[in-house]
């Protein structure tokens, strides 16, 4: 069986994106997590603290054009760590990004991959990879 490439697809405003699932390093449902709100401060909407570091939260809606969802207690933190962190190697989150929902876990073949183009194949449609630190940059 030939290896493909990891990602897990996750869902805003109804539409489907997809992250490379080496960068990701856990999940929190909201529910029962402390928030404390920043203002101003482009994609990033909240803080929290994660054992014991406090963890900034993008909320990348309004970056990529859809509609600004509230946070609910059916939300997901995705815990992300380092680009260039080796993936075998425990590693703390270096932020947060906020979606409605995971949805599951893609292994995908290389042809339906278009790395330069930021781009995944699922099922028969494309769809965007989130490019994690243009979204924390915004």
């Amino acid at each position: 069986m030939a290896v493909g490439e990891r990602f897990l697809v996750v869902r805003l405003a109804g539409q489907e994106y997809a992250i490379p699932s080496g960068r990701v390093c856990g999940m929190l449902q909201t529910r029962g997590v402390e928030l404390q709100r920043v203002d101003g401060r482009g994609a990033l909407r909240y803080l929290t603290s994660v054992h014991g570091r406090t963890v900034p939260i993008y909320v990348p809606n309004r970056t990529l054009g859809l509609a600004e969802r509230a946070i609910s207690a059916r939300s997901c933190l995705l815990l992300i760590r380092q680009a260039e962190a080796d993936t075998e190697a425990l590693q703390e989150a270096e932020f947060a990004l906020a979606v409605d929902s995971v949805s599951r876990l893609e292994v995908l073949p290389p042809a339906a991959v278009r790395a330069n183009a930021g781009l995944v194949r699922l099922g028969d449609k494309w769809r965007t990879v989130l490019d994690l630190e243009a979204l924390r940059a915004a």
